[in-house]
């Protein structure tokens, strides 16, 4: 998860599960994304997918900066499953949870992802540049 327009490194590539080219920010992301190609219940997915910022003026703000409702933001993957459900990863390094802006950048992006109907949010931690966790 990261502020909208955020400078970085693009890394692009082209999926053969959605069909076209697509950008993630990290190498970690990157190979998170190789791991969504290779899973069978996955039908596509979208990185770096922009929140809609009207659906933040419905999620609780109690321990959450009042400044982070005012920022655009994105989430790295939306992911689409054969059942018609659809999950959200956050890619997070270990050594980030240590801070608490992380913590509350993470918990805003599960108040929205749980606002927007997504039962299966998940933050995937990434130590030494591999994801823990698919």
């Amino acid at each position: 998860m990261e502020k909208a327009g955020t400078r970085t490194r693009d890394i692009t590539y082209f999926s053969q599960k959605n069909g076209c080219l697509v950008c993630v920010h990290s190498q970690a992301a990157r190979k998170y994304a190789d791991r969504l190609e290779e899973a069978t219940t996955v039908t596509r997915y979208e990185a770096n997918q922009t929140w809609e910022p009207s659906a933040l003026f419905h999620i609780s703000h109690v321990d959450i900066r009042k400044e982070y409702f005012q920022i655009q933001w994105t989430s790295d993957f939306v992911i689409r499953y054969q059942d018609g459900s659809f999950g959200v990863r956050e890619i997070i390094r270990k050594a980030a949870l240590a801070n608490r802006a992380t913590c509350e950048r993470l918990e805003l992006s599960r108040r929205y992802w749980t606002f927007r109907g997504c039962e299966n949010w998940k933050a995937v931690i990434v130590e030494g540049g591999e994801p823990f966790a698919t």
